[in-house]
């Protein structure tokens, strides 16, 4: 049962809107697992998930719907509960990488290979299309 000062503290609690932004590229993804997933198989870089629901925070009160009712709305780091204003993906990038040290995963030969040979498709494709009309 809630008490009149927690439910006053409650209302006093800024609403937050978390997007769980791509530290790289700023694609904004839908919860924090599609973002990590996003970050290895696009960017080819590991980093650590997170365990759990986000605490409750003094200052905050998260909303998860984006059509909800929220004040600020700030990129939140996909590993951590950190996070930062909506129009700093700087600040994300730079959070990540000294707190999170993201892991390159190389590519094996057969990857690279693949990926030269679509750009060069992609390349003679548009070539064609320029001087071919």
């Amino acid at each position: 049962m809630s008490t009149p000062s927690s439910s006053r503290a409650a209302l006093e609690k800024t609403p937050v809107h978390l997007n769980y932004a791509c530290f790289i590229c700023g694609v904004i993804l839908s919860s924090s697992k599609t973002c990590i997933k996003h970050i290895e198989k696009i960017h080819r870089y590991i980093i650590p998930s997170r365990q759990g629901r986000r605490p409750i925070h003094e200052q905050y009160s998260y909303t998860p719907d984006r059509n909800g009712t929220f004040t600020i709305e700030e990129y939140a780091c996909p590993s951590c509960w950190f996070h930062s204003p909506y129009a700093d993906l700087e600040t994300l990038n730079e959070h990540v990488r000294s707190e999170h040290d993201p892991l390159r995963i190389k590519m094996t030969e057969d990857e690279f290979t693949g990926k030269f040979v679509a750009i060069v498709d992609e390349l003679m494709v548009l070539l064609r299309n320029t001087f071919m009309k």
